[in-house]
């Protein structure tokens, strides 16, 4: 039998499946749906194997909302926390000192957290980091609610810093694999919304949480018939409950898509290669840190001495009365931040940043300067102090940590957060430990022209930050698979 290369050739071409157009048409469609197409990804055949279920990424993103809201929850409970203590303990029983203490042990464990969970975040896993977090805020919250059975006063005191200390260890340790899971969840299915849906998820939902605090607190003085001890136990009670909650929804969860194909975990990861990335994302690592170190200075600060502040100015210093005045304070802001997850895509978030913080600088040194006539004018007061806020929370408030987030790839996202993140913590912390001795010696006036002051330093730095929201994530993961490959790093895939 003799080969004819002609009949076989016709044979193949019988025998060979014939694509119908519809059939050609759903392939190319396929193709275009596609958002994972790497070049250092598995092969083709398997790009598409891996996808959260629609619940499952549902469920990311319904915990990250929980979890800030319960992460300003803790925040803020700085502020009752103040006023309890000082009625129950007195000035000389509960020294500004020991108040700036307070403060600060929330702020520095939340500093280790954002550096060690930004860390194994990337190295190990978002929705393990995110089970750790959790349960440590539930637990170092449930033991801040026991604080008030420790005597004597000071052992109380030492006890409850102790406490705070390993909440904010769980509070900071949320914010980088809560925050790289929510926008490679935004991205993987809404990435023209992915700036508001993130700042709605984080910066609104903190935020959001304060005057809800506040709420809450009222309602426990109140139904408590200003009972301190029982109203304490109550407001630590309720935070304790909302990150076990957390903890159930993220069971449930999975890491994203983006995470799962590009990722360090099978990584060799000598101290060449950290150099490398150094090397490659120092410039928006300097940038976004030292913007968030200014926001948080000036922020943070100012959100914590406002019960402080208005207590002072409240005339028979009622507990009651300094709390519906938090609560209007604390519920102005909101707006700000609603306007800013708007803005961040209409202009842009760089200038969205910049414009909270000409902002802020205006009205700190209006306050500063018309302080002495405003603290007789409590409604005029609230209201210019409150508008600050909200155009803190508009700008930078709601746009750092989103640049943050979308400026680093995939596979180092959670520890360039996690860095910026940290300096902010850091910043929170020093302009605790000078705004109160500051406000001693200098008077409350002097705080605002302070803010106002930081604020010019933070215009001049947003400039210099990455337009994020012209950012590809997939095309970053690409970038930095090839430079890693160009200098002797070829990513390890799982």
């Amino acid at each position: 039998m003799t080969y004819d290369p002609e009949n076989a050739m016709a044979d193949a071409r019988v025998d060979a499946p014939v694509e119908t157009g519809k059939e050609n048409e759903a392939m190319q469609t396929t193709v275009k749906e596609s958002t994972l197409v790497y070049d250092n990804s598995p092969d083709p055949s398997r790009r598409d194997s891996y996808r959260p279920t629609k619940l499952q990424s549902n469920l990311t993103i319904v915990s990250c909302y929980i979890a800030n809201f319960s992460d300003g929850f803790q925040n803020s409970l700085a502020n009752p926390t103040n006023v309890i203590f000082k009625k129950l303990l007195g000035t000389d029983g509960y020294p500004s000192e020991m108040q700036t203490r307070i403060s600060n042990s929330l702020l520095i464990g939340a500093i280790l957290g954002v550096l060690a969970l930004g860390y194994t975040s990337d190295m190990i896993s978002r929705r393990a980091g995110l089970l750790f977090t959790s349960g440590l805020v539930a637990i170092g919250t449930l033991m801040s609610t026991l604080a008030l059975q420790v005597h004597p006063t000071h052992n109380m005191l030492w006890y409850f810093v102790i406490v705070r200390g390993i909440a904010g260890f769980g509070v900071g340790g949320e914010y980088p694999p809560s925050a790289a899971a929510g926008i490679e969840e935004s991205d993987d299915f809404k990435r023209k919304y992915r700036g508001p849906v993130f700042v709605s998820f984080t910066t609104l939902m903190a935020t959001s949480a304060a005057p809800i605090q506040m709420i809450v607190y009222l309602i426990c003085l109140i139904a408590s018939n200003e009972n301190l001890p029982v109203t304490f136990h109550a407001i630590y009670s309720i935070a304790t409950i909302l990150p076990v909650i957390i903890m159930v929804l993220r069971f449930f969860m999975t890491d994203s898509t983006l995470f799962h194909y590009s990722n360090f975990k099978r990584q060799k990861r000598p101290l060449k290669f950290y150099l490398l990335l150094l090397k490659r994302y120092k410039w928006r690592l300097f940038t976004t840190s030292l913007a968030f170190f200014l926001y948080d200075f000036i922020n943070f600060p100012n959100s914590i001495m406002s019960s402080t502040i208005i207590n002072s100015l409240v005339k028979d210093h009622n507990i009651r009365t300094t709390a519906i005045w938090q609560v209007i304070l604390g519920a102005l802001p909101v707006p700000g931040v609603i306007v800013g997850a708007w803005l961040t895509n209409a202009i842009g978030r760089r200038y969205t940043g910049i414009l909270g913080f000409a902002g802020y600088m205006v009205l700190g040194f209006i306050i500063g300067g018309t302080f002495p006539h405003l603290s007789k004018n409590m409604p005029a007061f609230v209201v210019l102090y409150g508008l600050l806020q909200a155009l803190g929370h508009m700008g930078p408030g709601a746009t750092i940590g989103l640049i943050s987030t979308e400026s680093f790839p995939t596979a180092m996202r959670g520890m360039g957060y996690s860095v910026a993140t940290a300096f902010g913590r850091t910043g929170a912390a020093v302009g605790t430990q000078c705004f109160t001795p500051l406000q001693e010696r200098a008077g409350k006036q002097s705080t605002f022209y302070l803010a106002g002051g930081v604020a010019i330093l933070g215009m001049i730095v947003y400039w210099f930050l990455p337009e994020s929201s012209e950012l590809n994530l997939e095309e970053e993961d690409r970038e930095l698979s090839v430079f890693l490959a160009e200098n002797g790093f070829p990513m390890e895939k799982a």
